[in-house]
């Protein structure tokens, strides 16, 4: 065996690291301080007489044995291996690189051996994971919160945020069960009950195991004192967010954790900055449906169908809001007497949406009940109620049909703003649209050249006039939607089916994308008998 290095050297005894020379059994032959210091032991109690693996915590022995030494044997190096020493403040985390010095066939084998602290860098690594995970958890607020907001901001109404709020308690932060209390016109708190579940019910794929019923969440409302605070949580973990809006208290969001081992705890920043931001939309909810139901209101008194006072003449209608019935639409339709022994019928459908649409299809509605005098044929109506549109501004572009039925004869005047043909179902059977008398919308070329056309009905014939929600679809053309129509509804006359069955016989197939569809089916019983 070589001599070791003199101990008193500086430079071998106080190197920062631990520095051995080890016998090929791994016995210490020679040890700086730094390692004597470390495993708290003196130099006549190590050197000679304890392996390195003696010094070594058990897993570290056991990862000696079985990967360090035979690796040594077949490499003659290793480089960065974590061990741990023992020593009397207890574990020392060190990195150890070794190598091999020698021949066997010498008999002069030996192992230098660096073994250098790695407490700095677990702290560091820890830090790095803690880090890491901290920044993962941001990502993942901030993704929550951006999710939150986008459901928040396409919701419709009260009932659609209280949903919003729903789903995102269920689906997004995987509650056992949400509740959201909605404040009604007197401020007193009330469950909401809506889609996609019942509030007051466990999350689907949710288990309550503490043996308590998801709905007691709806039982009592959260007291003032509760809402009073930011976020609150009970002993239950329960959490209850009040929202806030700008100038009034909307109701409260409360949530039941699973209670599963492992889950990760909600983070009540988060919570409350999803409350605000669901006080706010709510704020904008109340808005929306007062302005929704004032358009309703409006709308729903403009179409009610008056009785028609004659046994020759009757008169069927159907409104059907479009996939998005919290907006109304501008379709409308009107029935009136317009002088002795005759019948006027109209349908129209205004551009646009909302309370705006609503009030000038009022307009145009009122506008053509005035100029549908005595004596005055349905081309000149649409004549006068286009220059209305033109001075006036309201209901450029839309689009009227009306005719005017003689009671006693059968004969039928009609004229077409830019609106589709009124379908003729003649009681014979056949379907035929009526193409005459056409022009454009209201407002866009001027009062001069609306036509008229007519026809004479024979007893039992009808006369169907529609919008375009009866007939259009994304995923055909016009002239095929025009042709179907025709065919439903020649089967509906020959089965005496209703104005309803019609339209849910032509409009079943429309998928996501229906409009509005607005109907009025005119049908000439014959003159009266003598």
């Amino acid at each position: 065996m070589s001599a070791g290095p003199d101990l008193t050297t500086t430079a071998w005894s106080r190197a920062p690291v631990a520095l051995l020379r080890l016998a090929a059994d791994g016995t210490v032959l020679d040890a700086n301080g730094t390692l004597l210091a470390w495993v708290g032991l003196t130099h006549g109690e190590v050197v000679g007489l304890r392996r390195l693996p003696d010094l070594l915590s058990v897993g570290g022995r056991i990862y000696w044995e079985t990967h360090v030494a035979p690796l040594l044997a077949m490499q003659r190096r290793v480089d960065e291996v974590a061990l741990e020493l023992v020593g009397p403040d207890g574990r020392t985390p060190v990195v150890m690189a070794a190598a091999v010095r020698g021949a066997a066939a010498d008999g002069l084998v030996e192992i230098d051996v660096a073994l250098s602290s790695a407490r700095e860098r677990a702290r560091y690594e820890r830090e790095l994971v803690a880090a890491r995970r901290a920044a993962e958890g941001a990502v993942e607020h901030v993704r929550l919160l951006q999710a939150v907001t986008a459901a928040l901001s396409s919701a419709y109404g009260v009932d659609g945020v209280a949903s919003a709020l729903v789903e995102t308690g269920c689906n997004r932060l995987s509650a056992a069960a949400v509740a959201v209390w909605i404040a009604d016109g007197r401020g007193r708190l009330v469950p909401f009950h809506g889609e996609p579940r019942s509030t007051g019910g466990a999350c689907r794929g949710a288990a309550d195991d503490r043996g308590t019923r998801p709905d007691d969440l709806v039982d009592v409302p959260p007291s003032e004192e509760v809402l009073r605070r930011p976020v609150h949580v009970d002993g239950d973990g329960t959490v209850v967010v009040p929202l806030h809006g700008r100038t009034r208290r909307h109701g409260a969001w409360v949530l039941r954790p699973r209670g599963s081992a492992g889950d990760e705890p909600w983070d009540l920043e988060v919570l409350a900055a999803t409350g605000r931001q669901a006080g706010a939309a709510l704020d904008r909810a109340l808005l929306f449906d007062q302005r929704t139901r004032a358009a309703h209101v409006l709308q729903q008194a403009l179409l009610t169908t008056p009785d028609v006072q004659d046994a020759r003449a009757t008169v069927a209608t159907v409104y059907r809001p479009g996939v998005d019935a919290f907006e109304v639409g501008g379709d409308w339709y009107d029935v009136l007497m317009l002088e002795r022994g005759a019948l006027g019928v109209a349908v129209g459908d205004v551009v646009g949406r909302g309370l705006e649409a609503a009030t000038a299809m009022a307009q145009l509605r009122s506008a053509l009940r005035a100029a549908a005098e005595p004596g005055r044929g349905p081309a000149s109506v649409l004549a006068h109620l286009d220059r209305f549109a033109s001075r006036t501004a309201v209901g450029l572009s839309a689009t009227v049909v009306h005719a005017a039925l003689d009671l006693t004869s059968g004969v039928v005047r009609y004229a077409a703003a830019g609106h589709l043909p009124p379908l003729h179902l003649p009681a014979a059977g056949g379907a035929t649209y009526l193409w005459d008398g056409r022009a454009l919308p209201l407002g866009v070329g001027g009062a001069a050249g609306r036509a008229e056309g007519s026809v004479t009905l024979a007893p039992g014939d009808r006369l169907l006039l529609f919008t375009d929600g009866l007939v259009e679809r994304r995923d055909r053309s016009l002239p095929d939607g025009l042709t179907d129509l025709a065919a439903r509804a020649r089967d509906a006359a020959a089965d005496g089916a209703s104005l309803d069955a019609l339209v849910d016989a032509a409009t079943g197939d429309g998928g996501g994308d229906r409009d509005d569809v607005c109907a009025l089916l005119l049908t000439w019983s014959g003159p009266y008998a003598p």
